[in-house]
């Protein structure tokens, strides 16, 4: 009798959570990954389903100039424009094992933003130009650094610590008069 029953389910067919959630969540227009389990799946729906009310995003909307909304390829161009913004930075290299390095090749990159490749010297007096995304990444850097600890029975040992890689300076940018001394040095650099 039960094997009976059990066809009838699978001969039906009866959806599964799973797929229920995601019809609803596509009906609604939200973007999901294939592999999107059922608990987070539910809450995207939730959330979508119920606004939440906040009186300080209220006021925020209604502050701004309405907007319309960017298409996809003008939302990727405002997030590429913000994170070519150049920033002037002076970084010393705290990594010992670069110690003698005057200078390191950073390279950020993603499908969307494409690849953003510089050269950055180390202790540079007048400072360097990275774009913001390259900026970002050596603020986030990390490497090891090891040193001997001594146990209570006296025993010394090996351990490592992440600590930053580099010290980074964030210096004003140029003034007009410092970028036409800049552009004449240039200039008579190149004339040579």
């Amino acid at each position: 009798m039960n094997d009976e029953i059990e066809q009838d389910v699978e001969d039906n067919e009866i959806p599964s959570e799973l797929d229920s959630l995601r019809a609803r969540a596509t009906q609604l227009g939200i973007e999901y990954r294939h592999n999107t389990g059922v608990t987070k799946l539910r809450n995207l729906v939730n959330k979508a389903l119920t606004p939440e009310e906040d009186d300080e995003e209220e006021v925020v909307v209604t502050a701004k100039v309405a907007k319309a909304p960017l298409s996809k390829s003008q939302a990727i161009a405002a997030i590429r424009k913000e994170a070519s913004k150049l920033v002037r930075i002076r970084i010393t290299c705290m990594n010992p094992n670069k110690k003698n390095w005057e200078g390191e090749i950073f390279s950020v990159g993603s499908a969307k933003l494409g690849t953003f490749k510089k050269y950055v010297p180390f202790d540079a007096p007048d400072g360097w130009h990275v774009p913001n995304i390259i900026f970002d990444m050596i603020k986030e850097r990390k490497c090891s650094v090891f040193y001997t600890s001594t146990a209570p029975s006296g025993a010394k040992t090996r351990k490592s610590k992440l600590v930053p890689e580099f010290s980074v300076d964030v210096l004003p940018p140029l003034t007009p008069e410092e970028i036409r001394n800049l552009a004449r040095q240039q200039a008579l650099v190149s004339d040579e």
